[in-house]
């Protein structure tokens, strides 16, 4: 029996209450032709022997349990032992907890309110012992050091700038930052001014390294890096695309590659889209090749890539995930599974990665849950 486990976590308005563990297993480790000493992937990054699964011939069993009672958690960032969850409580704030994951225990550490209104991206900056909460509506970067007593308020960046569409870019957006593979820089993407500024950030404070201008109207939601470092993946919220760039780690610097739509050919006359969450496989494929894959809320679906040579990106796929607006979705550990979550409805669907990276029609779980607006494997 194989099993996965995954971290969820929403708004609270309607049913959801805060933070749930959810298990899933699979029953059945043997399929035609394959056998439960199959490997998953290939070169580099290939995986040792592990236990081949498969949703088609496998029985699939999921169960829950309500981890944290917490209003509005709507992005979580979770390390080796510890957890930082996002709240709307004490008008906008962050908690920290240690993580016990073999007997699946939380004990709070600390945390900051009085932030403003929520924050709506968390990264932990395990080095420098830094959290960088992105501020969506207040257009700002709180930077929080976690030590022995606690979480408090280092320093924050108020972001610039404005775009071309309204309500959503009348002013700065901060909607997420990161470090780079290199961990020498942060990363920051403002949607509402159309760039991606990277800093150098430690505890005595923080530099302006460069600063990236997308094309006007993108809205830059998410950004990811592909494997190995050197190209970056940047999703638009507001015009469906993913732009491919060329990352310097040296200088910290981004340079454009190319563009491609988030949606399948054919759609350029849909409307009320907006790009969401893009995540990159950790693994190679059957076929020797790294795979990315985008959330489309509206269109409520998946998009899958290729990522090819020169880091440009190939479009494989694009599958509907069975409930409305998928916010965010998660790859299993194994890059075996993805499971995705939905924010206005209360379907959770889990999908199986194809040799090349596409999907199979998605399986429809036993456990509901509306709001679902962060999902985080659990190794």
């Amino acid at each position: 029996m194989k099993e996965y486990r995954f971290m969820l976590a929403g708004y609270t308005r309607r049913s959801n209450k805060g933070v749930h563990i959810l298990n899933i297993s699979l029953d059945k480790p043997e399929i035609d032709g394959l056998n439960s000493k199959d490997t998953i992937g290939s070169g580099p990054g290939k995986r040792e022997e592990i236990p081949y699964m498969s949703l088609v011939d496998s029985d699939v069993r999921d169960h829950s349990r309500l981890l944290l009672n917490i209003e509005d958690p709507s992005y979580m960032a979770l390390d080796a032992d510890k957890l930082f969850v996002l709240s709307s409580s004490n008008e906008g704030g962050v908690k920290a907890y240690n993580f016990d994951r073999k007997r699946e225990v939380l004990r709070p550490i600390g945390g900051v309110d009085m932030l403003g209104k929520a924050p709506c991206h968390l990264y932990f900056d395990r080095d420098k012992s830094l959290i960088y909460a992105s501020n969506y509506h207040l257009g700002r970067l709180d930077i929080l050091l976690l030590n022995e007593d606690g979480l408090s308020l280092a320093g924050s960046i108020c972001l610039e700038g404005r775009g071309p569409i309204s309500p959503n870019q009348d002013g700065p957006r901060c909607h997420m930052a990161i470090k780079d593979p290199s961990d020498r820089f942060t990363l920051v993407v403002n949607l509402g001014g159309d760039r991606v500024e990277t800093y150098y950030i430690d505890t005595e404070g923080y530099d302006l390294v460069s600063s990236y201008h997308t094309r006007p109207g993108m809205g830059p939601r998410h950004m990811v890096f592909g494997p190995g470092g050197r190209y970056a993946y940047l999703m638009g919220e507001l015009d469906s695309t993913v732009e491919v760039l060329a990352y310097d780690s040296a200088k910290g610097i981004l340079k454009s590659i190319s563009r491609v739509s988030s949606l399948p050919e054919g759609s350029e006359s849909f409307t009320g889209n907006s790009g969401a969450a893009i995540k990159v496989t950790k693994l190679k494929n059957e076929l020797g090749k790294y795979n990315l894959y985008v959330s489309n809320r509206g269109h409520n679906s998946l998009s899958v890539y290729e990522i090819g040579d020169g880091g440009n990106l190939n479009f494989l796929q694009n599958i509907g995930t069975g409930g409305k607006n998928p916010r965010d979705f998660a790859l299993s550990p194994d890059d075996r599974f993805i499971l995705v979550g939905h924010q206005d409805s209360e379907d959770i669907v889990l999908f199986e990665r194809l040799g090349d990276g596409r999907l199979l029609e998605g399986k429809k779980l036993k456990f509901r849950l509306d709001e679902i607006v962060c999902i985080i494997p659990i190794d």
